[in-house]
């Protein structure tokens, strides 16, 4: 992608990496457990992709241009996401939800 676009139009760039890359690299986390290690390694792939589109090596620049683009750290973004899965999870008729809601319970409190 970066290769194609280069570095005439950052702004498209860093869109096309919230839409199209973010979403294949979130897919499923919501519903794995990560340890910090984990989160970490992949906070760290997109910190070097917005550090290529930046051309910057500075982490404080990269966590400003972060925040410019509304690129919220991986670790927020994913206690969102399980939030959002366990809510849906708990309130769910499924019969077989339905078996495991006391702890989807339980880990949906420790989120908050």
């Amino acid at each position: 992608m970066f290769g194609k676009v280069g570095r005439c139009a950052t702004e498209v760039i860093v869109e096309l990496l919230k839409m199209k890359c973010l979403p294949v690299l979130f897919c499923g986390l919501e519903y794995c457990p990560l340890s910090k290690s984990q989160i970490k390694s992949l906070d760290f792939a997109i910190n070097i992709a917005f550090s290529k589109i930046f051309n910057t090596k500075s982490q404080d620049i990269i966590d400003n241009c972060r925040t410019v683009c509304h690129c919220q750290p991986l670790a927020q973004s994913l206690s969102t996401k399980k939030k959002n899965f366990l809510g849906k999870y708990i309130n769910s008729l499924n019969i077989f939800c339905r078996i495991f809601v006391t702890k989807a319970t339980e880990k949906f409190n420790s989120l908050l």
